[in-house]
């Protein structure tokens, strides 16, 4: 069985600066790496794994495109505006848990 390549996160970065229109030599692009670093790091909390695959690192890209649209908004949960309310999720997103949800580890528990 062949060995599977490893997961391209320099790719996925530079196809994160290009849907945030963010030059790679601009101060923004320090701020979106660590946003995708985070990210990553979230989604494999989330799954309980230690190794990167190519699947998980998709949608770290996504989230860390909602850390970088919500950073104004850090710490809000609901905003009301007049007759406008904006609500904020928190954490990851359902729709990025959901496709991460295939990638999950169990986890062994004792018997009661």
């Amino acid at each position: 069985m062949p060995t599977p390549s490893p997961p391209d996160k320099a790719g996925q970065l530079t196809k994160l600066y290009a849907r945030l229109g963010v030059a790679a030599d601009s101060n923004d692009a320090a701020v979106v790496s660590d946003m995708f670093d985070d990210a990553i790091q979230m989604c494999l909390d989330y799954t309980g794994r230690a190794n990167l695959t190519a699947p998980i690192l998709i949608q770290a890209k996504r989230l860390a495109i909602v850390m970088y649209n919500q950073q104004a908004d850090e710490g809000e949960i609901e905003r009301i505006e007049g007759s406008v309310t904006r609500t904020f999720e928190t954490g990851i997103p359902a729709s990025i848990r959901s496709s991460l949800a295939p990638y999950r580890v169990g986890k062994v528990r004792g018997f009661s």
